[in-house]
């Protein structure tokens, strides 16, 4: 066996191979600065290492982890050399071992880990790559018990910066998390980092963990894992009691494997630790037998450096001497006195040419131990304090040793083959030459700068730009030189102080006189006065093309354009510029419950005008927008322009830029796309020139999707002025004088456009928010096209424009296309279907034949046989004559009719054929006669209702899909009557709920019958559910109601009827504007009791279990507490109810 001395950074390389819950890792207390690069990351704070995936786009390397007492921070290190569309998470579970929190069924973004062996998470951080827009979405999540709260890092007061590109993916990324957002600093917590698909599980993890099979990573897309190996942290401070049960295994300097030592001084295993105050350190022992011994510590608090105590005695004249390059600057030793079985002298010894001999705790220093007169001392633990060793060293070795009363150790941590060289150790010199070594980030300042400005500036044209500096350390800096240079010739200079976290802002002017390509700089502290953690990111350049400039400025600025009065979706001519005036709100707001980043809203793609000019250099375009205010450029959501232009014979109706599944009607030569969700796009203004990619601002494709190189456009955005600037020179036109051109916004990824239809695929389902057109955005692109554009005439200047709308044509196109397909279906398809339906009807009309009925469903079947003699007269005509020239298209007509009619009759009888069989004949004549008794006709239309709401929203409360309206109640001796209408403008999958209280006891807490986060503040006696089928991520569903339940509290559960077996219900609404009106009838007998009284609320619900309300009637705040977008999914506790007094 051999002893080993585990220096920190062999020893943590060790960790993501064997990952184990017993085993805490080494990961230190320490401040990190957040600003993308890993330099303040020691070997300390390493907490596993990857195995490799093989993945390009998929493997990690490092997982790193500290703490201070604010913030915890996390790094991740990849190895990716690809860039993929692939999710990293990072779970953190703060109190280990007691499985509270999220094990299993499906994590926060829906992936399949989940987490065992005392595992369970409280929060997970994600983010999304995508493989040609890089960082998208981050969300911090947190466990409520049910489900999970979804907020952004930023937005819990965290923070976090990153390195990488679509070319080889994430390269790192830092994260730092106030202990706030965790429900303050715990004792210990473990941590683990993954990577995923759009979807399935992981397929590589930090650390690494058994349910992953690396031998057949292919396979790790699709399945579940299940964790069970997160690297565990004690993060508290060390309690000094002498009991080493705070300590882990993986803060191990040292252990002893050989057994070397004496019975009275044998060292088993030497901790160490630290935190901002302390440095910690701690032994074990294997004493067997009591004898006084002296135990020391050696502290070198400049290793390598070979300052310090080397030879000629230690504090205590033992015979202890070092070299090697390590020389001690601090001695703390310890007397364990075996008659009193108890340590009686503890000392500080600081070297300084010369030993001196304080006590320990007059230098601040605190210890403990354990031990008795049987076997001596059998732990020891140590507090020195950093201020009683010159402060915190960013680095340091220590060693343990046991010595006797005099001469030299006779064992020794790290090194033990010192104390196993001489047959007489007790009084021999042992000369250690390997120490324990450790590094830490000392905080200091961390300066950077940046400059925003134009990337085009104009000939002659004052240009300003904007110098932020700011101090990411956490010490402040003094007297910072700020310099500002154009082409290394120094144009602007400051001098700034800033405290820790602190920013400051500078501007300077430029006037260039000469067109070209200039190269601006900024440094900050460019002669290297003030010691940073990180040297290499003190300069930042930018460059900016010089050109003329014409009539418009293209700055985002818009009021160098003319202005007209126009009412909405018209236009006019005037001082050669076209102004199309665009109605507001008209945009489609499907989306707007996803826009996190934009508060919930698309006003920033809610086109109010565009404009087009020209001058002998370029043709111009300028957009306006609603409202811009709640985005910045570079985020997730941001506004898409584009705009397809067809200025001469050959061209193309292709589709829309940005894969806006929407197609064109005009021949499109060349298509102009703006995207502010742009790579590397920040903050409020910008000028930049046309790019070579779709993630560029500006950028141009040919009708094939290629990009094209067009020098010299530009285009300025001012987000404050709500404007879009575009130029193109005039020689893109091939000395045109007319063109044609459309306009449509999106919603940007980064690589394209959000879909209205399914989620990152191409259908048929426009994606456009808003387009130039005189309709409303939804009734314009409802069919996938874009019919409207406008046509442009030119002589030196806009002279004349005029609108076309082309859908007549293409309509009346579509519709000959239409009829000769509506031929051959029915030639084919129809026949087919009627001859098998056909079939089918004589089968159940035998069955009915057969079968004991009531008259009433005896006659219903003769009808049916009627009928369908009908139809059977109508298919022979048609099919008689589907060949005949010119009466094919009647004959077609005649087919269709028969079958579509036959399909209804087979449909009805199949209805009619389960009730015979589920005995439910006898239940329909109740109903039957029950419907006699009714006061109200039950059908949707709300016309004979004469009483007044009991509560409507009078504020406009709601979303497009989930916007109730009223809530009517009424009754008579037999029913009660409930009726609701909406002001939907979309057709969402979603449940409408109603909750009934009328007798003592009920539901209050928990999920409701239909497993809502929703409860009461008062007991639930019964609930009406209706399932509304409609849009849910691109699949449109039948926009009916497709389930109707009442539920009745039995005191423990519920108990389900189907309501058109017990009651009466009836809507009005569409695939476009969803539910509208639903009216109710319930038999009082159906309810158990007619009541004195009745308390109600209804509300809209999400369309699956664990969803929540997000709107109700009466109107509450429990639906309104948290941004429309996350109400899908918190918990609402209604306290509002409507009361009726029943008579």
């Amino acid at each position: 066996m051999k002893k080993t001395a585990a220096v920190v950074l062999t020893f943590v390389l060790l960790l993501g191979l064997v990952p184990t819950f017993s085993g805490l890792v080494s990961a230190m207390y320490g401040t990190k600065i957040i600003d993308g690069s890993l330099s303040d990351w020691t070997p300390s704070d390493l907490v596993a290492v990857g195995k490799g995936t093989g993945l390009e786009g998929a493997n990690l390397d490092r997982l790193y982890v500290s703490w201070d007492d604010d913030y915890l921070y996390i790094a991740i290190k990849t190895n990716n050399t690809q860039s993929w569309n692939v999710a990293y998470g990072i779970g953190i579970d703060v109190d280990p071992g007691t499985g509270n929190g999220y094990v299993s069924g499906g994590d926060s973004w829906g992936r399949s880990i989940e987490f065992s062996s005392g595992f369970a998470l409280d929060y997970e951080v994600y983010f999304w790559w995508g493989n040609s827009s890089g960082m998208g979405t981050d969300n911090f999540n947190t466990w409520t018990g049910s489900g999970w709260d979804y907020k952004g890092i930023s937005s819990v007061g965290g923070s976090f910066t990153y390195t990488g590109n679509t070319s080889t993916g994430l390269q790192m990324i830092e994260i730092k998390i106030p202990w706030s957002a965790l429900g303050g600093k715990p004792e210990k917590i473990a941590v683990m980092a993954w990577v995923t698909g759009s979807g399935g599980s992981a397929v590589d993890s930090l650390p690494v963990d058994p349910a992953i099979d690396y031998a057949n990573i292919g396979g790790e897309w699709g399945d579940t894992d299940t964790f069970t190996s997160m690297a565990v942290l004690y993060v508290a401070p060390k309690t000094i009691d002498g009991n080493l049960s705070d300590w882990s295994e993986n803060e191990l300097a040292a252990e002893d494997t050989t057994g070397t030592g004496v019975d009275v001084g044998n060292l088993s295993k030497f901790y160490v630790s630290w935190d901002d105050q302390y440095l910690y350190l701690a032994i074990e022992t294997n004493n067997t037998k009591n004898g006084g011994m002296a135990y020391g510590f050696g502290i070198d608090i400049d290793p390598g450096t070979g300052n310090g105590y080397t030879a000629g005695g230690d504090a205590w004249g033992r015979g202890i001497e070092f070299s090697n390059g390590y020389a001690l600057d601090y001695e703390v030793y310890f007397w364990w006195d075996d008659g009193s079985a108890s340590i009686t002298a503890a000392q500080l010894n600081p070297y300084e040419g010369g030993w001196s001999w304080p006590s320990l705790t007059d230098m601040g220093g605190k210890y403990n131990y354990t031990g008795d007169s049987s076997t001596g001392i059998k732990t020891l633990e140590v507090a020195v304090p950093w201020s009683a060793i010159g402060g915190m060293p960013s680095k340091f070795a220590v060693a343990a040793w046991v010595t006797g009363e005099g001469g030299s150790a006779v064992d020794v941590l790290p090194q033990e083959s010192v104390a196993e060289d001489s047959t007489d150790e007790w009084d021999d010199t042992d000369v250690i030459t390997e120490m324990a070594d450790f590094e830490m980030f000392i905080p200091v300042p961390e300066l950077t700068a940046s400059i925003t400005g134009p990337a085009i500036a104009g000939l002659n044209r004052t240009t300003e730009y904007r110098v932020t500096v700011k101090n990411l350390g956490s010490l402040p800096a003094s007297d910072a030189r700020v310099r500002a240079y154009v082409n290394d010739t120094l144009i602007s200079n400051w001098t700034v102080d800033l405290g820790p976290g602190e920013e400051r802002e500078f501007t300077f002017t430029w006037k260039p006189n000469e067109t070209g390509r200039y190269v601006l700089k900024v440094t900050v502290d460019e002669d290297n006065l003030i010691e940073e953690a990180n040297e290499d990111n003190n300069v930042v350049t930018m460059d900016v093309n010089v050109e003329w400039v014409g009539n418009i400025e293209v700055d985002g600025n818009p009021d160098d354009w003319p202005s007209a009065d126009l009412a909405n979706d018209t236009y006019t001519v005037i001082n050669g510029t076209f102004i199309w005036r665009d109605a507001e709100n008209d945009q489609r707001t499907d989306n707007d419950r996803y826009l996190d980043k934009t508060n919930h809203t698309s006003s920033h793609a809610d086109l109010t005008e565009v404009a087009v000019t020209k001058d002998d250099h370029y043709v111009y375009f300028l957009f306006r927008f609603r409202n811009m205010s709640n985005m910045e450029l570079g985020a997730d959501g941001a506004t898409f322009i584009a705009v397809p232009i067809d200025y001469k014979d050959g061209g193309k109706a292709g589709g829309f830029a940005g894969s806006m599944d929407m197609k064109s009607v005009i021949e499109w030569d060349i298509q102009m796309a703006v995207n502010l969700k742009c790579s590397g796009c920040t903050g409020k203004t910008a000028v930049e020139p046309a790019g070579e990619n779709v993630e560029s601002m500006l950028y141009f494709i040919d009708p094939d999707n290629n990009i094209i190189t067009v020098n010299g456009a530009a285009v300025g955005v001012n987000l404050s002025a709500n404007t879009v600037e575009v130029k193109i020179p005039v020689e893109v036109f091939n000395s045109a004088r007319d063109f044609s051109f459309q306009v449509a916004t999106g919603l940007s990824w980064g690589g394209g456009v959000w879909n209205f239809g399914e989620p990152f695929s191409d259908d048929e389902i426009s994606d456009a928010v808003d387009v130039l057109s005189d309709k409303p955005t939804r009734d314009e692109v409802r069919d996938g096209y874009l019919d409207y554009y406008i046509h442009i005439e030119t002589n030196g200047m806009i002279e004349k424009a005029n609108d076309v709308d082309y859908t007549p044509v293409r309509r009346k196109m579509q519709m000959q296309k239409f009829w000769r397909g509506f031929v051959s279906l029915n030639k084919y398809y129809g026949v087919w279907h009627f001859e098998n339906d056909y079939g089918r009807y004589l089968e159940l009309d035998e069955y009915f034949r057969n079968a004991t009925l009531p008259e009433e469903i005896r006659q219903k079947v003769e009808e049916y046989e009627n009928t369908v003699n009908d139809l059977l007269k109508l298919y022979n005509d048609g099919k008689e004559n589907i060949d005949n020239g010119n009466a094919a298209l009647g004959a077609s007509i005649k087919i269709f009719r028969a079958y579509t009619g036959l399909k209804k009759v087979v449909h009805e009888m199949e209805e009619l054929k389960k009730i015979v069989e589920e005995g439910n004949l006898e239940r329909l004549e109740y109903l039957k006669e029950l419907s006699k008794n009714l006061t109200k006709t039950i059908d949707g239309n709300l016309d004979d209702w004469d009483v007044q709401s009991i509560a409507a929203d009078e504020t406009g409360y709601g979303q497009d899909g989930a916007n109730l309206k009223a809530l009517y109640v009424d009754y008579d001796d037999q029913f009660l009557y409930i009726a609701i209408t909406t002001e939907n403008r979309a057709s969402w999958r979603i449940s409408y709920g109603i909750a009934l209280d009328y007798k003592d006891g009920g539901y209050t807490t928990g999920q409701d019958s239909w497993s809502r986060k929703v409860s009461f503040d008062r007991g639930i006696d019964a609930q009406l559910y209706f399932f509304w089928n409609g849009e849910f991520f691109g699949d449109p569903g039948t926009s009916t109601i497709t389930s109707a339940q009442l539920a009745l509290w039995n005191g423990t559960g519920w108990r389900y009827e189907d309501l058109k077996w017990v009651g009466f219900y009836a809507y009005t609404g569409n695939q476009k504007d969803g539910l509208q009106t639903l009216e109710i009838a319930i038999p009082w007998e159906a309810l158990g009791v007619k009541p004195g009284e009745i308390n109600i609320v209804a509300y809209v619900t999400g369309q699956g279990a664990g969803d929540s309300a997000v709107d109700s009637l009466p109107l509450q705040d429990a639906v309104k507490d948290t941004d429309p977008g996350q109400e899908w999914g918190d918990e609402d506790t209604f306290t509002q109810f409507a009361t009726v007094t029943v008579e």
